[in-house]
């Protein structure tokens, strides 16, 4: 039996994996409501952030505000190359591929675009400017974007912070819904130990937690946080 499920949990509360309990980040309640009004504009738009800022929690916050419509296509770039004509298509399947058809309106998410070639670039635009795309979402750094690109998106970004340290605290308690067995100060000290990369602090806090559960211990100590980095 996993540490969480020894709590009374049916998942990890810590879960870092793409979209897992999004609606509990309420850091990302104001730029997922600015994401999705560019979405609906019609816009182009980059988000910006450092590693674990939430870039890819705030695509997923915004798909979650699609889900029904399957018109969003997200496509982690870093996974694999990308053949946008291909992800286009895919959304009608088999008979998509065969008779060469391309979806209208659509919105394309492309995360960590930094390794998207030049070529599929220039198809995302083509794309966009045929209205085969309604919107295209890029997280990134500004400065890897060709001209013509960043161009199009102007100061349609969103610049994301890292968390503070009330952030941190309070991602902690929506997700365990209460602070009892992981007290403010230990979140505090294992937030400062992650230096602000969310997706770090959340596995610390897991980590963390596993070791005083297997330990027997009811509530977590300091003494448990030399582990973290072990």
């Amino acid at each position: 039996m996993s540490w969480y499920e020894n709590h009374g949990y049916i998942e990890d509360p810590f879960s870092t994996k793409k979209g897992a309990f999004i609606e509990q980040s309420i850091h990302l309640n104001g730029p997922t409501e600015e994401l999705v009004y560019s979405i609906e504009a019609g816009n182009m738009m980059l988000i910006e952030g450092n590693k674990g800022t939430g870039k890819t929690a705030l695509l997923f916050s915004a798909i979650e505000k699609f889900k029904g419509e399957r018109k969003v296509i997200y496509f982690d770039c870093n996974t694999d190359e990308v053949d946008i004509k291909k992800l286009m298509q895919n959304k009608y399947g088999i008979v998509g591929k065969l008779l060469n058809l391309m979806p209208k309106g659509m919105v394309l998410m492309l995360d960590n675009f930094k390794k998207l070639n030049h070529k599929e670039l220039e198809r995302a635009k083509y794309y966009y400017d045929n209205n085969y795309l309604r919107s295209i979402i890029f997280t990134g750094n500004d400065s890897e974007l060709p001209d013509n690109i960043r161009d199009r998106i102007g100061n349609r970004i969103i610049k994301l912070k890292s968390l503070t340290t009330s952030d941190a605290v309070e991602l902690v308690r929506n997700r365990l819904n209460s602070l009892e067995f992981l007290p403010e100060k230990i979140i505090k000290k294992i937030y400062a130990k992650s230096k602000k990369d969310t997706v770090s602090f959340l596995e610390s806090c897991g980590k963390t937690c596993k070791n005083a559960t297997e330990a027997g211990e009811s509530v977590v100590s300091e003494k448990n946080l030399g582990e973290i980095d072990g």
